[in-house]
């Protein structure tokens, strides 16, 4: 039987840099105040989330407690978005440097995300050059034990932040089951399927077939919602399989930098998803409501103001 088309809130997280330079696209936010103005636009948008890495000025990475704070201010003194921070995917050593900034948020409410990223598995991230027919590296895995992932789990919950679960290939998603029957994640689970163009070969190719793989290896007797990104490739295809089943997408140029689109800002990325969605029948969730959907605590409406 083909499913009816589905008709709920699609939700739009905006992921605004990630790890990428601007020798493609000039429009990657580096600074908290460069940040916040891509959460103003995209929220403008129709985004409803934002995820964020912390940057130098110069745009290297950066794992200063204090900037990260910075920047969770700055985006919620001028929007309402959901704040969705990272955990410094394998680029920070041990457990405890990579939740340093997220038990400093703990300490202030004004500076807390409402969420953070954990990779719920283990996976390779070398590429492979298919031109030239050899991998860039050979020794690039990330490694995220069970051990790793309850522990970022437990810090979490007790700083008052919602783990935000990113599965690279279905074992990660049989490995979120386990721990949401566990009850070490909270539901409603909120998943992220995970896709990998750009020679990335550790998770699944953006096609609608290897959409529908993940999608029917999902939790069925857990109460989750579903979003999907593609790190370095286009997103469409899974985007569009997300709209017509009742899931939401992750979308931002810090994951690709989207020539097709002319090189696009974040928020003009977001429009254009937004716009495809709406064509579906799928009405955009604002950040309230998708903190409903979500079961995240509201929050009281910002105070903007008049000019």
């Amino acid at each position: 039987m083909i499913p009816a088309i589905s008709k709920k809130k699609f939700i739009i997280l905006a992921r605004v840099n990630e790890y990428k330079m601007r020798d493609k696209n000039p429009n990657i936010p580096f600074t908290p105040d460069e940040i916040a103005d891509a959460a103003v636009e995209c929220e403008a948008a129709g985004a409803a989330i934002i995820h964020f890495h912390a940057r130098n000025p110069d745009g290297g990475r950066c794992y200063d407690p204090e900037v990260y704070l910075d920047i969770v201010r700055k985006i919620r003194e001028r929007t309402d978005l959901i704040i969705d921070s990272t955990l410094g995917q394998n680029t920070i050593k041990g457990d405890e440097a990579r939740s340093a900034h997220i038990v400093k948020m703990g300490e202030d409410p004004n500076a807390r995300a409402d969420m953070a990223a954990i990779d719920v598995g283990s996976t390779n991230l070398d590429v492979y050059d298919y031109d030239r027919k050899q991998f860039e590296t050979t020794d690039h895995t990330y490694v995220n034990t069970v051990k790793t992932t309850m522990f970022l789990a437990e810090r979490m919950h007790e700083n008052g932040i919602r783990p935000h679960l990113s599965c690279w290939t279905i074992p990660f998603l049989r490995q979120t089951d386990a721990l949401l029957d566990m009850g070490v994640f909270k539901e409603p689970g909120f998943i992220q399927l995970c896709f990998c163009e750009g020679g990335i070969v550790g998770g699944h190719r953006c096609t609608t077939d290897e959409a529908m793989a993940y999608i029917r290896a999902m939790p069925t007797s857990k109460q989750v919602e579903w979003t999907c990104n593609c790190k370095e490739g286009n997103l469409l295809p899974a985007a569009t399989l997300a709209m017509e089943l009742g899931g939401h997408i992750s979308i931002g140029i810090g994951d690709y930098e989207y020539p097709e689109l002319g090189y696009p800002t974040n928020g003009q990325l977001v429009k254009f998803f937004a716009d495809l969605a709406r064509g579906y029948g799928r009405p955009i969730a604002t950040p309230a409501e998708a903190r409903q959907m979500l079961g995240l605590p509201a929050r009281e409406k910002r105070v903007t103001q008049a000019a």
